[in-house]
């Protein structure tokens, strides 16, 4: 690859890019961390509380299970919502230093680090899309499966 003359602006850019990548892969790490953080509180929570109500099942257990990863999948939202707003700014960035230069070398074609649409969203869409969104699955299955005990055991199916 050919290379290209930087200016001072171009190099305090591309460490912006370098930057941002990082904290990128930073919030990515968290996300995953959290989802795993959640199943591990999430037992531990229900373990301990089943212990206390002496191995019966109780209200409380499926209030736990509701809440938990309720509160989990809001805090991975915000970090997912950053982190697609991060990869914005890095396009902004990258589109800065093409615009300084003629180039083709600096962006090719389907060289976006997110896609327009993503970044180009109303604000309430981007918040949508955090909240639902492929990575968010396990919060859906949690919330889902606990509903579906906590009905089953309020009508009386499971003790």
């Amino acid at each position: 690859m050919t290379d290209y003359p930087r200016t001072i602006e171009d190099e305090l850019d591309w460490s912006l890019v370098n930057q941002l990548h990082a904290v990128v892969l930073q919030i990515g790490t968290f996300c995953f961390r959290t989802k795993q953080v959640c199943l591990t509180v999430l037992i531990g929570v229900i373990g301990f509380i089943t212990a206390l109500t002496s191995d019966e099942l109780d209200n409380s257990i499926f209030v736990a299970g509701l809440l938990i990863p309720i509160c989990f999948w809001f805090l991975d939202s915000v970090a997912y919502f950053y982190q697609v707003k991060l990869r914005g700014v890095m396009d902004g960035v990258r589109d800065r230093i093409q615009k300084r230069h003629s180039t083709k070398l600096l962006r090719g074609q389907n060289s976006e680090v997110i896609s327009n649409e993503r970044i180009s969203r109303s604000s309430p869409k981007k918040v949508g899309d955090a909240f639902f969104n492929h990575s968010m699955w396990i919060y859906y299955i949690l919330i889902i499966t606990d509903l579906v005990l906590w009905l089953a055991f309020s009508k009386g199916a499971i003790n």
